[in-house]
């Protein structure tokens, strides 16, 4: 087999059996693995923390052990803040980044004494006129962008995120003006960083902009950082941008006096190769100019093939050991010409009833999914440390989509 993922293929036809498809399944042991890859990866005496992006795979069973793990979280909205409070109960671990909030949401991050990063100067005037003599967190735009993906880029000049480079000078007068003070600084210039020579380049760009903040105590140089989803791909050198960034960081802390942490939010490094949807072959179409796998999940449960024209390579569980001889293209279930999950793979020959496991699904899977077409949300499972696995979310019945459908319709049920 080319591509290798974190299972057995025969624990993987066993949760087939047991549960049903489609359903996510997680590795514990490759989720530890991959946080004890980063928390080691700087020396102790650095204060570097890390973030795990809640938004990636916020599963309660996974938080809990990636906040066991040494990770603080990295939330985007409300909901997401309160959830992360459930496993990193001190708020100094939360580090809350706005885009576009309310108010109302605004007040519930102050009220929670969360780490608050603001990225717009309105957003900024407003927070002063409410909290002054407080301490906040600004996202800069740094004009550098990276990513896998067009849709993912977040800091080049076009960027929505982030306060100008331009315009600092004028957050830090509307902080000052209401004695507020600017304690953290924060750019992420994308998702799945190609090279770590570009992360590096836009943590010196921040360290030079921390230079205008007087009172800064934290510095989050974002992350991203990116895995391998097709055979022969290099994995992220993680210890290049350890031997990169150690300097950097050792001068700033000399220039700080010592008082000041480091920030970063790895994204996806820690949950997406780390679990695989597995589906069920359903029909096998000769179309001609292709043969089509039908199966019974579709872009509703993995959108990224579909929103961000994603790579996750196709493996068939249930001929794991046989050679390719076929070339198919994958087809969800979904009533949409574009539900394609992966087109022109090179897979065994495959019938009816294969099981197929699509890889590197355990970051912005589940957490994407929906019920379009009414079709039900998967199964998750765990296999735990020790071989055994473990159910961490149900399937529901057809009868429970409808009658929560009907009820938050408020039509009579």
């Amino acid at each position: 087999m080319a591509y290798s993922i974190p299972f057995d293929e025969q624990a993987l036809l066993g949760v087939a059996s047991d549960h049903g498809t489609p359903t996510y399944v997680y590795s514990e042991s490759e989720i530890k693995r991959r946080c004890s890859m980063l928390t080691g990866l700087f020396p102790i005496d650095l204060p570097v923390q890390w973030l795990y992006a809640m938004k990636a795979n916020d599963n309660p069973h996974l938080l809990e052990l990636i906040a066991n793990a040494g990770f603080g979280f990295d939330t985007v909205s409300s909901e997401e803040m309160h959830l992360g409070l459930m496993f990193q109960p001190d708020p100094k671990n939360i580090f809350y980044t706005e885009n576009n909030m309310t108010d109302a949401e605004m007040d519930d991050a102050a009220a929670m004494g969360v780490v608050l990063n603001i990225g717009s100067i309105s957003r900024l005037r407003k927070y002063v006129a409410s909290y002054p003599g407080t301490c906040v967190s600004v996202r800069i735009k740094p004009d550098i962008g990276d990513g896998h993906h067009s849709k993912v880029v977040t800091g080049n000049k076009d960027s929505k995120f982030g306060i100008r480079i331009d315009a600092i000078e004028e957050a830090l007068s509307v902080a000052s003006h209401s004695h507020v003070k600017i304690t953290g600084i924060h750019v992420h210039i994308g998702s799945g960083i190609k090279e770590p020579e570009n992360l590096f380049s836009a943590m010196r760009k921040l360290l030079t902009i921390s230079r205008q903040f007087p009172d800064l105590r934290h510095i989050n140089f974002g992350g991203g950082l990116p895995i391998p989803y097709k055979a022969g791909e290099t994995e992220f050198d993680l210890n290049e941008l350890r031997d990169l960034a150690e300097p950097l960081l050792r001068q700033e802390i000399e220039y700080r006096n010592g008082a000041l942490s480091f920030l970063f939010e790895p994204g996806r490094f820690v949950t997406a190769q780390s679990g695989v949807l597995l589906t069920t072959v359903t029909s096998v179409k000769d179309q001609g100019p292709r043969t089509y796998l039908g199966c019974d999940t579709g872009f509703n449960h993995l959108l990224r093939p579909v929103l961000y024209e994603a790579w996750h390579e196709v493996i068939n569980v249930s001929r794991y050991h046989e050679r390719a001889q076929n070339v198919y293209t994958i087809a969800g279930n979904i009533c949409e010409s574009g539900d394609l999950l992966a087109e022109n793979r090179e897979l065994p020959i495959t019938h009816e009833g294969d099981v197929l496991a699509l890889a590197d699904a355990g970051a912005y899977g589940m957490v994407m999914a929906s019920e379009y077409n009414r079709r039900r949300l998967p199964a998750e499972v765990l296999v735990c440390f020790d071989g055994t696995t473990k159910q961490i979310r149900k399937r529901d019945l057809i009868k429970d989509v409808l009658e929560r459908h009907l009820k938050n319709c408020n039509y009579p049920v």
